[in-house]
């Protein structure tokens, strides 16, 4: 049990889920609040938690009171606990039961001086408080803070789709120019997975760095960074800027070790190096994969996706070519190969023409970085010595491209 708790309370509110993911093969309890709360509480900071659920959720929720003398919760009754399913992290996930057959709770009400406020399915709430970080959870007609909501201090964390998604433009500076006017925040902080996140404090820009980090476990990281961020600011004191920036060095431990980290108290310097990239819309990737069964075309389709959400042009040769056995299609292929600037291999069950592909890119001297589960790196021996990094989790081989463009 955890001993000497700060004095300091910060009030949670958010979601207790399950979540399942198939490329880690974990299956656990978490949800964006109470991962937050698990972050506060290895820290030394005394959290109240609100949220929803049913029966397992509360027998989850008083074990973890017996591990954290700091920890109490107020449990909304729910008659279901919601489950999260992502085949690889950076896909959406399927989320049981459906969001329309999700049934609304009782409204949770909340009056403290710290809330830190993440968007739930099936609660709504009010909250009246001094400080607060809102980190809404969702781009599908997110809910503005001050729909719900008081502060006298007031931080939204969100993703580029939410920020554009609430201030209902994509233009950065409507964007920024609503956040102050409408919803009176302090700061907004615009996130922006491998490129690190952008805060806006009303008298500048701050670019805020990621890290490259040799895993990347990506379910949870935006809730620690905003888990984090209020910490630093809340409990340690310390400017929104610098908050934000510890945030992202304790997000980086986080996707790499799964670590609650407090980066300002142990003095930590970075054992990961900083990254901000540049603009990668002229960056080309070129996706290496067979496209010859169901299973083939679902997984080519969203690693496709996840590229291009990330602003990455990727040259696809089943969606850029088609099939044909022709040399045609053999020539657009190679040609795809020559403008490319990186190579993504799906190397599961070594599919001829992934190979052939791979071979090239090692003679051309370009950068490889291969995803498989199913095979031994000895398979690939031949490819060893070019530019090859290889990877089990897909999620973290996706981040790695972009790291390398």
């Amino acid at each position: 049990m955890h001993s000497n708790y700060s004095t300091h309370m910060i009030t949670v509110v958010g979601g207790t889920y399950r979540e399942i993911n198939d490329d880690s093969l974990t299956h656990e309890i978490f949800g964006s609040g109470f991962r937050c709360c698990k972050y506060l509480l290895e820290n030394n900071c005394s959290v109240k938690f609100h949220t929803s659920g049913n029966s397992e959720v509360e027998k989850y929720l008083n074990e973890n009171v017996n591990a954290y003398n700091a920890l109490s919760f107020e449990l909304t009754p729910s008659s279901e606990l919601i489950a999260f399913k992502y085949s690889f992290a950076l896909d959406n996930p399927s989320i049981f039961p459906g969001l329309s057959n999700i049934k609304k709770t009782s409204g949770i009400n909340i009056e403290a001086d710290d809330v830190v406020a993440y968007g739930l399915l099936e609660s709504d709430c009010r909250i009246n408080s001094k400080r607060a970080v809102y980190d809404p959870q969702t781009a599908i007609t997110p809910r503005k803070f001050s729909e719900f909501g008081t502060a006298e201090e007031l931080v939204y964390i969100v993703n580029m789709s939410e920020a554009s998604s609430i201030a209902e433009s994509d233009d950065i500076d409507k964007i920024v120019e609503y956040f102050f006017k409408k919803e009176e925040v302090t700061a907004v902080i615009i996130k922006n997975g491998p490129y690190g996140a952008t805060l806006y404090d009303g008298k500048k820009r701050h670019v805020i760095p990621s890290y490259i980090t040799p895993q990347v476990h990506k379910i949870g990281s935006g809730d620690i960074f905003t888990a984090s961020f209020a910490y630093y600011w809340m409990v340690k004191g310390l400017p929104i800027d610098v908050s934000a920036s510890n945030a992202s060095l304790s997000t980086a431990y986080f996707c790499d070790l799964q670590a609650y980290v407090d980066v300002h108290s142990l003095g930590l310097t970075s054992p990961y190096k900083e990254t901000i990239p540049g603009d990668l819309s002229l960056k080309k990737i070129y996706l290496a994969a067979p496209f010859f069964t169901l299973a083939d075309l679902i997984l080519v389709e969203k690693i496709r996706n996840a590229f291009l959400a990330f602003g990455v042009n990727i040259f696809s040769p089943f969606h850029e070519v088609g099939l044909g056995i022709d040399k045609s299609v053999a020539l657009k292929d190679l040609k795809g190969l020559d403008d490319a600037d990186l190579v993504f291999c799906m190397f599961d069950h070594l599919d001829s023409g992934t190979l052939i592909e791979s071979g090239y890119a090692l003679a051309t001297n370009k950068t490889i970085i291969g995803y498989h589960r199913t095979c031994n790196d000895d398979k690939l021996l031949m490819l060893s010595p070019g530019k090859l990094t290889l990877f089990d989790n897909l999620t973290t081989a996706i981040y790695h491209a972009i790291w390398n463009l």
